[in-house]
């Protein structure tokens, strides 16, 4: 029970109920590696980052290679050079160069059939994911590969013409709910294939009246898949 509320707490952003119900986990598991993780997260969120840097340097002694701790130690060392910047009060913002959108060049895009709840709790805004390509569809994993979500149908189709064209993109996690994650997708190279051609149409003529792109019906003619191996696509 109290695993369930502290992931939910997480999803909540409720990070002084999550260090509460975590650390009742921990005393009664010291070695409990999710728990340690996740107050290990609500410590990074507060931007106690000593705290957070204790849990997850614990989390190491449990589970020496765990790719969570491994990769959120990493965070908090780089912090002078991310995009996390801390502020002076304790809390954490993003840059907003981080986010910011460029028309035609940046897209925000609701994932379909996400991840559970628990590896939800684990992703964080700003956080890079990248994409993996096959059949024309294309899936949003974490760095260690763990499926998050894929795009939608319409979405995937239309990247997939363009990556394969040259194109290159880096996607970020822009928005985090319960069952939900939304990501920013950003062109970083336009091949000169698509010179003149935008990868996202202007957010002014889109059909969608948030940021949040939600699925709709292809207007291009299906055509059969071919067989092929995943790439991972940037």
């Amino acid at each position: 029970m109290d695993e369930k509320r502290a992931i939910e707490a997480a999803l909540e952003y409720r990070w002084q109920d999550a260090l509460k119900l975590n650390k009742h986990i921990i005393k009664l598991d010291p070695q409990n590696v999710d728990a340690l993780n996740r107050q290990a997260r609500a410590y990074m969120e507060l931007g106690r980052y000593n705290l957070a840097k204790k849990y997850y340097c614990q989390v190491l002694k449990a589970d020496p290679y765990n790719p969570i701790a491994q990769k959120n130690l990493k965070i908090i060392k780089a912090f002078k050079t991310s995009k996390i910047i801390p502020h002076p009060n304790g809390q954490v913002k993003l840059s907003p160069s981080l986010f910011l959108q460029e028309p035609g060049k940046t897209k925000v895009v609701n994932l379909l059939n996400v991840c559970e709840p628990q590896k939800i709790s684990q992703a964080y805004c700003g956080m890079k994911v990248d994409m993996i390509l096959k059949n024309r569809k294309i899936t949003v994993v974490d760095e260690n590969g763990e499926h998050l979500g894929v795009l939608p149908d319409d979405i995937s189709h239309h990247l997939t013409r363009l990556l394969r064209g040259g194109n290159k993109y880096e996607l970020f996690i822009k928005s985090i709910r319960i069952n939900a994650l939304s990501v920013l997708i950003r062109e970083t190279l336009r091949s000169k294939r698509f010179k003149n051609q935008p990868s996202f149409l202007d957010s002014s003529i889109s059909t969608s009246t948030t940021d949040m792109l939600t699925p709709l019906e292809s207007n291009e003619e299906s055509e059969p898949e071919e067989e092929e191996e995943e790439e991972q696509v940037t």
